[in-house]
Formats: C-alpha cells, sequence, structure tokens
C-alpha cells in the first residue's frame, strides 16, 4: 500500500482523535470523516510501516449511523469533530476508546449523556485574522488541521450572544488583526466566557488578546470607544500576548471595563469565574460530572483538591465532606477558590497557592493525611513523581481526566503503589466531538 492507492473498505470504529478505523488485509488505515459501517471508496495519502492515513473519495453505503450534520459550516470548520454520527451511537464509540485506552483491565461503564447537545459550550476561544486583499476581519475556528480561519458567524453549540458578540467584533474592531505568518497586527483572538445562569442577554465576559505587551494611549482610547457599542459584553479584558506561540493567553490580564467576573450558578453551588480561570465549559454536563465524583466521596472525610481550580469539585462535595484542602498554581484561580468557599458558606476549608507537587511534598513530609484526593490535572495528566507523592497521602484518589491515555498510563503509577482502579466512568462534557472526561475511582485494599 501505498501513497495515491484507491481502494473500497468498510470502517469499523472510531477512534481517539476522530478519525474512523479500517482494515484492509489486517493492515490499519485511518480515514477522517468516517463513520463505523461506512462503506468507502478512498485514496492513500500517506502510508507508513504500522498504519495509513486517507481521504473519502465517495460514500459507496453509508452507515446506518450516519446523519445530517446540524451546523451548515460542519465541513468547513475543525471544531466539531462527530456531527455526522448518531449522538448515542457516538456515546458508545467513546465508551469503546476508553476501555481501549485502559486495555480492557477495569469496568467501564456507559458514558454518562451531557443533558444539552446543543448551546451547550459557556467559553468560546475564536482566532482573530484578515482577508488578504479587503483587510476584512475574521471571527472563527481554524480548518481542521490547518491554521485557517473559517468565518464562524453562526454556531450552534455555544449561546447565541456568543455569535451576536463575536460579530460586533468583526464589524467594528478597526486596529488590525494578528498575521501568524509575519508576527505583525494587533488583535489575535477574542474570548468569551458566559454564565448558563444569568437571564440577562449581556451575561458573557470579552477578553481581547493582543500582540502587544502594552497599549498605546490612541490606541486605548479607540478600545474604549469600540467598548462602548458592545452593550452585550457584561465586561472586557485586555491579555497581552506578544509571544510567537500558539498558546491563547499571556501571563498580563488588564481589566478594562464592566465586570471583571461571571457567576455560574449549577444546581445549588455558585462559582465566580474570572476570564483568565479554568471552569468546565458545559455546566449542564458538569453537575453530571461532579456527582460522579461525589458519589466516591465518603461522608465526614477530609478531602484534598488538587489543582482546584477555582474550587469546583470541593466546593460540590463539601456538605458531606468534613473538611476540604485545594491546592492551586494559578493565583486569579485561587482568589475566585476563596471567594467561592465564602460565596457557599462552605465551613471548613484552605486554599494554599503554589507549586502542586512541592505542597503535596509538604503534606508528606508532615504526614498530612486525606480521605481522599481529588485530582484533575492538565490533558497532559501528572509527573510520576507527582503521583508517588500523593499516593503517601491518601488511600482514594479520584481522578478526573480529559484524556483517556494519560488517564491509562497515570492509573497503572498508581496501582504500582497499592492503589486499584475500581471503575472508569466516562461523562460527555464535549458533545459531537472525539474529547471524553473520564472518572476514575482508585482505593487501596486493606
Amino acid at each position: 500500500m501505498k501513497g495515491g492507492d484507491i481502494l473500497d473498505l468498510k470502517v469499523e470504529k472510531l477512534t481517539y482523535k476522530g478519525a474512523g478505523l479500517a482494515k484492509v488485509e489486517g493492515f490499519a488505515v485511518f480515514v477522517k470523516g468516517s463513520c463505523p459501517g461506512d462503506l468507502l471508496r478512498v485514496q492513500i495519502v500517506k502510508a507508513n510501516k504500522n498504519f495509513a492515513t486517507a481521504r473519502i473519495l465517495e460514500i459507496l453505503e453509508p452507515s446506518e449511523h450516519r446523519v445530517k450534520p446540524f451546523c451548515p459550516l460542519f465541513n468547513a470548520c475543525g471544531s466539531c469533530h462527530w456531527q455526522f454520527v448518531d449522538y448515542d451511537f457516538a456515546l458508545l464509540q467513546k465508551q469503546l476508546i476508553i476501555k481501549e485506552a485502559l486495555r480492557g483491565e477495569y469496568s467501564v461503564p456507559p458514558v454518562l449523556k451531557s443533558p444539552k447537545t446543543q448551546e451547550y459550550r459557556f467559553k468560546a476561544q475564536c482566532p482573530v485574522g484578515e482577508t488578504k486583499v479587503s483587510k476584512r476581519l475574521l471571527v472563527g475556528y481554524f480548518k481542521e488541521g490547518s491554521h485557517e480561519i473559517t468565518d464562524i458567524k453562526y454556531c450552534p453549540i455555544q449561546p447565541r450572544v456568543f455569535d451576536e458578540i463575536f460579530d460586533y467584533v468583526r464589524k467594528n474592531w478597526t486596529l488590525g488583526a494578528y498575521n501568524e505568518k509575519t508576527g505583525k497586527g494587533l488583535l489575535r483572538h477574542a474570548v468569551l466566557r458566559g454564565s448558563s445562569a444569568s437571564k440577562k442577554e449581556s451575561s458573557a465576559l470579552l477578553t481581547l488578546v493582543l500582540n502587544s505587551d502594552k497599549l498605546f494611549q490612541k490606541q486605548r482610547e479607540e478600545i474604549e470607544k469600540f467598548l462602548k457599542g458592545a452593550p452585550l459584553a457584561s465586561g472586557c479584558s485586555i491579555n497581552y500576548n506578544p509571544k510567537k506561540t500558539n498558546t491563547i493567553f499571556g501571563d498580563k490580564f488588564e481589566h478594562i471595563s464592566g465586570a471583571e467576573h461571571i457567576l455560574e450558578k449549577i444546581k445549588s453551588k455558585s462559582y465566580i469565574i474570572s476570564p483568565q480561570s479554568f471552569f468546565q465549559i458545559n455546566p449542564s454536563a458538569a453537575a453530571v460530572l461532579f456527582d460522579e465524583v461525589k458519589k466516591h466521596i465518603k461522608q465526614d472525610s477530609s478531602v484534598l483538591d488538587a489543582y482546584g481550580g477555582v474550587g469546583a469539585f470541593g466546593i460540590w462535595v463539601s456538605d458531606i465532606a468534613k473538611n476540604i484542602v485545594l491546592v492551586e498554581e494559578s493565583e486569579q484561580a485561587v482568589k475566585n477558590a476563596k471567594e467561592n468557599f465564602k460565596l457557599n458558606e462552605c465551613k471548613s476549608y484552605e486554599v494554599f497557592l503554589g507549586n502542586a507537587k512541592e505542597r503535596f511534598k509538604e503534606f508528606s513530609r508532615n504526614k498530612r493525611f486525606f480521605d481522599h484526593v481529588i485530582l484533575d490535572p492538565p490533558r497532559s495528566g501528572c509527573e510520576r513523581e507527582v503521583l508517588e507523592v500523593l499516593s503517601t497521602i491518601t488511600n482514594s484518589v479520584i481522578y478526573v481526566s480529559c484524556n483517556p491515555q494519560t488517564l491509562a498510563r497515570d492509573v497503572k503509577i498508581l496501582e504500582g503503589k497499592g492503589l486499584e482502579c475500581e471503575t472508569v466512568q466516562g461523562v460527555d462534557m464535549f458533545p459531537h466531538t472525539y474529547h471524553i472526561e473520564c472518572v476514575a475511582n482508585l482505593v487501596r485494599r486493606a
């Protein structure tokens, strides 16, 4: 098999990263945009020793699980990977992805559904660019596998107010947009964070990410003028990011006008969230995720909320836990966490700012023990040393992960330290994408 070959094949399953997998005489072929059960005519794009990638030339027989995407820009936008797959069937595929990442060694129940599958995304980070000739502003998402911006005027997975605010930016921003190739131009990203709890139209924080480390007076005046006409945004901040990087935010934020945070309410809990603080983008499914974590917490227990952010998990379990200790490296998130513990009238809590690994080591040296550790690390997972230290201060780890592959690696490390993985429950935080949140419950047997 070589690049350019044309062949017919049938897709067996979906894989992490989104592509469908087919086997041709036992050889793996990955096909983007394919659905299990599809009979396809494809062209090999690239073939190596272990697998090949291919593109669809023709759908000879569509799968019974293939549906029409509800977004008119699905084929041009790279954000939703599986809109063409029936939702319930996509959940079965996600369950299979988790099982395979864990090599079938643990109990993996059916993935828990998101209560909302449209208008569920309450944070959006849109790259901004310009057309080459007319310099018309583009605000949208990158096409899959590229840094070419698709101008998105309507996105059905985010609130309608987001479309309106982004359109205002598109039509009224006058200070130019960033060019990734030249490194010049001012506006890099427009970022919105909204609240599902607000009944007001103006319920979103707008952050303008600038390719600069400061604003000149004329720029500041122009931005202030721009914001006066943006009534749908409840507050605005500037983020300065002059580095040539794919990271969206730089280190420095400046509040410009209006509200400095939004208030998210999920069931009986309330959360103050600043633009730079992490919080789940799907509030309706966050309640499902938080409840899944909570069911593993014992009454009157001590809980370490590791990488605790604004206190999402710690506050959710605070009504059954005896004491919550939160550790977080972001100064703004710690500020929000302290406000949130007070806002929710939590009685016994401690909040620590600083390097998480060093704080965990300090707990271990001081022989401070916790009944449970809620562990919610970045997508890359945890360092081995962090896991080894945490295993000395608890007999129970509830590991929340957005990457089944790094979760599988880290579970093995924790098992090597005497903890046993009982179950791994998937929660669909990101409908119509291959992304999946997992909650692994690990306990030490007596």
